[in-house]
């Protein structure tokens, strides 16, 4: 029996099919852009028991249009999670959303008659036997405020988007230097719609993978410390999926402390126009801060080309820090758990 984790190459988005063989159970987590769905998911698979929208970025959101306009003829599908005010029982006053992409999505449900529900931090959705995802990402706080707030944040920034200024990879800083780089990550009222991404733990059989989605350091850190973790007694983890494709802005010294792990997974082809991802910060911070679990080495599954990421952004560590450092770059988009 075992547990198969495939990262579809979804350009700058995420995209991922969890199929466990032996019970027929298989679920996607987020669905990346049209093309995604029709290059890459229709062609694995025309089903799923249910389909996890994380947030409504269109890089995450944007492949579910298609899949949902196949259904039922062409793609058979029972349910969708997705964090919207149409999907929380509890009445709200202002429940208008301006991100076009997610009321369109919400209508498309309707009407298309297909059952969807909201996830918060601490439920639980027991798959099987031997899988189960624990929510730990939002908390109730995060989805208020992204229902009462979002309408005019994203107002702005779709009037003034320019993208996020992520500077080039440059080798203007040794691993060293990187390591000692101050946190930047945005206050959660200034990163809403990131601070609201639902965000899982995977639990199969003895092994646990962290599915961050976008979600904001704060969020889960403070989980992960209401669970009685921190600095001395850490979460371990088989794999996790960094949040937002390796941003450093995604990441926070306190978070990287608390965690054990030595397999890290980055969906992403390199970002667009200046939100250029992974972040060589974010790599060489994971290697010097976090727990290894045990090994020596360090492993980042890449599901798109490390050489066309590095020519695009520059480089991700030299070879020699690489070497140094016991860091591995590793060219995979399937994952197996036993």
């Amino acid at each position: 029996m075992e547990l198969i984790i495939t990262s579809f190459e979804a350009k700058y988005g995420d995209a991922f099919l969890i199929e466990e063989p032996d019970s027929n159970i298989k679920f996607l987590v987020d669905c990346g852009f049209k093309l995604t769905y029709k290059h890459h998911i229709k062609k694995r698979t025309n089903s799923a028991d249910f389909i996890i929208l994380t947030h409504s970025d269109e890089d995450h959101i944007n492949g579910a249009f298609p899949l949902i306009n196949d259904y039922p003829e062409k793609f058979a599908l029972k349910k969708v999670y997705v964090n919207s005010p149409e999907s929380i029982p509890t009445p709200r006053t202002n429940s208008a959303i301006s991100i076009r992409q997610a009321k369109d999505l919400v209508n498309l449900l309707q009407g298309k008659e297909l059952p969807f529900e909201g996830l918060i931090q601490g439920q639980t959705i027991e798959v099987s036997k031997n899988l189960s995802l624990d929510i730990i990402s939002p908390t109730q706080t995060e989805l208020d405020s992204y229902y009462e707030k979002y309408n005019d944040q994203v107002g702005t920034v779709q009037q003034n988007d320019k993208g996020t200024d992520i500077t080039l990879n440059a080798t203007t800083k040794s691993f060293v230097e990187w390591t000692k780089q101050p946190d930047s990550f945005p206050k959660i009222p200034n990163d809403i719609a990131n601070a609201s991404s639902i965000a899982f733990i995977l639990n199969y059989k003895d092994k646990k993978v962290l599915f961050l989605a976008d979600s904001h350091p704060e969020v889960i850190s403070d989980y992960l410390l209401k669970q009685g973790f921190n600095s001395t007694q850490k979460a371990t983890f088989d794999y996790i999926k960094l949040s937002h494709h390796g941003s450093a802005k995604s990441i926070s010294k306190q978070l990287l402390n608390m965690i054990s792990c030595n397999n890290f997974i980055i969906s992403t082809n390199g970002g667009k126009a200046r939100s250029k991802h992974p972040n060589v910060e974010t790599i060489a911070k994971l290697a010097a801060l976090v727990d290894r679990n045990g090994n020596d080495e360090i492993n980042f599954y890449f599901n798109h080309s490390i050489s066309a990421i590095e020519t695009r952004n520059g480089p991700l560590l030299s070879a020699e820090e690489r070497l140094l450092y016991k860091i591995n770059y590793i060219e995979q988009n399937e994952i197996r758990l036993s």
